[in-house]
């Protein structure tokens, strides 16, 4: 029981943290919006098929997703502020 809830935290909570933050600042390095979300997909396919178990492919499309919002929005953040 006290695994199940620690995996709910790690999908729920962890990730979209991790993801959110390697967005930020892989957008701030390379900038281009495609390359994190493109980053995340990969490595997370990885983590779906040696940690996790293939159940976990969806959250594979939900980090990525979050990972493509994320970098449009500083892409629009950093055109918004240009064009000022």
């Amino acid at each position: 029981m006290e695994g199940d809830k620690m995996e709910f935290i790690w999908v729920l909570v962890v990730c979209p943290i991790i993801v959110a933050v390697t967005s930020i600042i892989g957008y701030i390095l390379v900038r281009r919006w495609f390359v994190m979300p493109l980053i995340t997909f990969i490595v997370f396919t990885i983590f779906t098929f040696t940690i996790f178990n293939e159940t976990f492919i969806i959250w594979v499309v939900v980090y990525t997703i979050l990972s493509v919002i994320i970098s449009l929005m500083m892409k629009f953040v950093k055109d918004y502020i240009i064009s000022s």
